[in-house]
């Protein structure tokens, strides 16, 4: 606890000589809930008990231009980096060193979806990496951390919040949020950190200027019209089969990884700047459900390819969008799981208008709303 307050004081300092210019530096802390899982949480913390532990965030932010059709759009949202703290270190385990405190770096985007007077209430979505330096799993020495077993994982967070002007150069707020941390099935075991924080912010804008209440009207020369995403993707994958079997004959802990790849179009009606929705056409191939079937003892034959068809919507900003999709599978029977009907995607793509529209982006694919199949790199074009 001493290490992450030191830690956070001197980055605090450093920020504020600094100001790096930002247009708004903020400082998050509160408490975090792990969220219960009966599968492996008895044996890490105890029946039934779920860690609360403390978490900071220090945010740099900036507002981009308030001329833009885009920041009118959302109500002058704030976009930049910000460094998270989960103190887990704090949280006694049953048996063994239990998990040190896990470190994430990330960029967010925090969106206001009413303004009145200092008020604003809003929704937050961030991306990036986590880091985790101490107490990984180890099946000789701490065999019960089955959370996080690698030292870099994925870190998603999605939550709200209520903010106030205190005045014109602070304010204050209160939010509710959702982080997760896993390593998308790249290293098991892989049952991922689920944590429920809510916390107390303060901020100090760099300048004087007060945000914008209301968009000014001007004209905007958008207009409705369809689009089409073709996109490719890879990634790489353990095969959990293998692992499993390996851990139970001798105990041995063995990855052993394979490419995972995915084509997908995308048809979209696009009804406003900032927002698309349509439906999606998906095929998935797992090239490696040979080596699941000689693993997992079931003695079923499986295929590589699996489709599906899905409900996507699309969130734009400038160049910046992300899809989430909710798929249904029409064909699967890779192996990968069992009695999964439902798929759920979310891709944050970048776009170079000077490349014909072409993209580049990040996609976490999963199951069951909560257990990650695997993050791939995708690459496409719109039309």
């Amino acid at each position: 606890m001493k290490k992450i307050t030191c830690l956070c004081a001197v980055t605090a300092a450093l920020l504020a000589c600094v100001q790096v210019s930002a247009q708004n530096i903020s400082f998050r802390g509160g408490a975090s809930r792990l969220l219960y899982d009966g599968r492996y949480f008895p044996e890490l913390y105890g029946e039934g008990v779920s860690p609360i532990v403390p978490s900071f965030d220090l945010k740099i932010g900036w507002g981009g231009d308030k001329d833009s059709p885009y920041a009118k759009a959302c109500k002058y949202p704030e976009y930049g980096v910000a460094f998270h703290v989960l103190g887990l270190g704090d949280a006694v385990a049953v048996n063994g060193p239990g998990m040190g405190n896990v470190y994430s770096l990330y960029g967010y985007f925090d969106r206001p979806l009413v303004r009145a007077g200092g008020f604003s209430f809003g929704y937050s979505a961030g991306l990036g990496l986590g880091f985790s330096f101490s107490n990984l799993y180890d099946p000789v020495s701490n065999p019960w951390n089955i959370i996080l077993s690698t030292p870099v994982s994925g870190h998603f967070s999605l939550g709200v919040f209520a903010d106030y002007d205190i005045s014109s150069r602070y304010e204050a707020g209160l939010g509710f949020w959702f982080n997760h941390n896993s390593n998308g099935a790249i290293t098991f075991p892989n049952k991922g950190l689920n944590a429920f924080e809510l916390a107390l912010t303060l901020g100090m804008k760099n300048g004087n200027e007060s945000r914008p209440e209301r968009a000014v009207k001007s004209y905007d020369a958008f207009r409705r019209h369809f689009q089409f995403d073709v996109q490719a993707t890879v990634g790489i994958m353990s095969n959990e089969a293998r692992f499993d079997s390996a851990l139970e004959e001798d105990g041995t802990w063995i990855n052993e990884r394979y490419p995972k790849y995915a084509f997908q179009f995308d048809c979209l009606y696009k009804y406003c700047r900032t927002h698309a929705t349509g439906i999606g056409f998906d095929m998935f191939v797992t090239p490696f459900c040979d080596e699941i079937a000689k693993y997992n003892g079931r003695g079923e034959t499986y295929d590589p390819v699996s489709v599906g068809v899905s409900i996507v919507h699309e969130m734009s900003y400038n160049n910046f969008s992300t899809v989430v999709g909710l798929g249904r599978y029409l064909y699967d029977n890779d192996g990968l799981a069992r009695n999964k009907v439902l798929y759920q995607m979310v891709n944050v793509k970048y776009h170079f208008p000077a490349l014909a529209d072409a993209y580049v982006g990040l996609i976490l694919k999963a199951h069951k709303f909560k257990a990650a199949e695997s993050f791939q790199l995708c690459i496409g074009k719109r039309f």
